[in-house]
């Protein structure tokens, strides 16, 4: 990996955070990262938080598996939550970008024991073909590995597992993915609530939602991404904090 990479996915990195902000997914707290291709380290945001929406290319660090932090400003540290990421790394060699978000809506689904139904759009819906699992062998905040090797147990092959009371983690190919899918889920969680007030939300059969899911791969980035990270340029154009689809 060149240094220009490594630039490109710090980029990407800060972008998927300003990201999950505009669209609602997350305010102060919440983290995304990127794997370094070929290699057991990858990007994230450091500690203390800097505000969602102010994150930048410059502030990410590098950690490894372990937690150690490789290269950041001597002020800075790992955040409190690194080991979502690290342990889902160790045990996915075919992810290489996660979200964990605080996002009200597919929270609420994990809260309530409800799962979230793909209800409209079969390339919206796809993140939901399959339930998503609960962890909730714990209430705290993940702050080791063995807690979040319990997470990544959890996670198994799937894109999505909710943290019950602690908000959502989604691991895809591409952290460009995974932040759209993150978003996708958190609008099927709100169409599946508010369907269920009036009658019997009625799901996309899987025949239709499967080319959503045979188009994920390390190289496939979603077409929805171009349109956020025009929204990051230009956030006067739409509805600030509320997810845009």
């Amino acid at each position: 990996m060149t240094t220009r990479g490594i630039d490109e996915l710090k980029e990407i990195v800060a972008l998927s955070h300003r990201i999950l902000f505009a669209t609602g997914l997350t305010t102060s707290s919440g983290h995304s990262s990127v794997r370094i291709p070929g290699t057991d380290r990858f990007l994230i945001k450091p500690w203390p938080h800097i505000h969602m929406n102010r994150l930048r290319a410059e502030n990410i660090i590098v950690l490894d598996l372990d937690g150690n932090k490789l290269t950041g400003p001597d002020n800075v540290t790992r955040v409190s939550e690194w080991a979502l990421h690290a342990e889902v790394y160790r045990a996915r060699p075919d992810v290489n970008g996660v979200v964990h978000s605080h996002q009200k809506w597919a929270t609420m689904m994990g809260i309530a024991g409800k799962t979230i139904l793909p209800v409209l759009h079969p390339d919206l819906s796809a993140v939901a073909t399959e339930p998503l699992p609960v962890y909730d062998e714990s209430y705290a905040t993940i702050k080791n590995a063995s807690e979040g090797r319990q997470v990544a147990e959890k996670l198994g092959n799937h894109i999505g597992v909710h943290l019950r009371t602690h908000g959502m983690l989604f691991a895809a190919p591409n952290l460009e993915t995974a932040t759209v899918e993150a978003i996708h889920a958190e609008y099927q969680a709100e169409l599946t609530w508010l369907a269920m007030q009036i009658g019997e939300p009625k799901t996309i059969p899987k025949l239709l939602l499967r080319p959503g899911l045979e188009r994920r791969g390390p190289d496939y980035i979603p077409e929805a991404w171009e349109y956020y990270k025009w929204l990051d340029a230009h956030p006067e154009s739409a509805r600030y904090r509320v997810v845009q689809v």
